[in-house]
């Protein structure tokens, strides 16, 4: 069958635990080679396991706020797995912590941007009504999938859900210039903006990606009043 034959058609889906070890696989060819501070530290291969890094992507994947994206044969194509954060003060010390604790040098810098991005944010200033949102924290779409609105079902998919669920803010980090793009098309709004040169410990910088990947990104959307 020639690719233009081909049923492109997919469901939305929530993620079971059922789905965990297709999911692993899709994101070691997706998001744990091609996100921008992953590929820029090298810190994922074959041959090169990253427990910390599984770890960051399994600890949200069954608290009931992710989904999955599945074609007409069961496989899984795309996913978006997200987890309930709390905003306040707090997340910097704790965020901090984690990153001096970490034993992975590697993981360690990319944990210190994000302790970073929570000091930066301040939402708890933002959002002083509110004391909890929901965060993506992983996003991955199979190569051959791509372009075809994967990403903006499962996010719309994910917003209909908190808003069930009475949760109005929903987080989305951006280390690529292209995801940076992307939600700013589905009505994010950039809360926090960082150039990486300018992310520093030690007065060296902690990571640097290649272009266009030059900025460390918070966006933040309201979904009601």
């Amino acid at each position: 069958m020639s690719q233009a034959a081909e049923d492109w058609s997919y469901t939305i889906q929530p993620v079971t635990k059922d789905d965990v070890e297709q999911i692993i696989v899709l994101l070691k060819k997706t998001f744990y080679v091609d996100e921008p501070l992953n590929e820029a530290v090298e810190l994922w291969n074959e041959n090169q396991p990253c427990e910390e890094l599984d770890e960051y992507c399994v600890s949200s994947l069954l608290k009931g706020y992710s989904f999955k994206a599945v074609d007409k044969q069961g496989n899984i194509v795309g996913a978006l797995i997200s987890g309930v954060g709390n905003i306040s003060e707090d997340t910097v010390e704790a965020a901090l912590k984690e990153a001096e604790q970490c034993k992975n040098p590697k993981f360690q810098r990319i944990l210190y941007i994000l302790a970073k991005r929570e000091e930066g944010a301040k939402l708890w200033e933002k959002f002083p009504q509110e004391k909890e949102l929901v965060e993506v924290k992983v996003a991955a779409t199979d190569p051959k999938w791509r372009r075809r609105g994967i990403m903006n079902k499962l996010v719309a998919e994910t917003e209909k859900l908190l808003r069930e669920r009475k949760i109005r803010v929903l987080r989305l980090d951006t280390s690529s210039a292209y995801s940076a793009m992307s939600a700013e098309r589905m009505g994010f709004t950039c809360v926090y903006r960082a150039r990486y040169r300018d992310l520093k410990k030690d007065d060296q910088p902690l990571v640097l990606p290649k272009e266009p990947h030059v900025e460390d990104c918070v966006y933040i959307k309201e979904l009601f009043d």
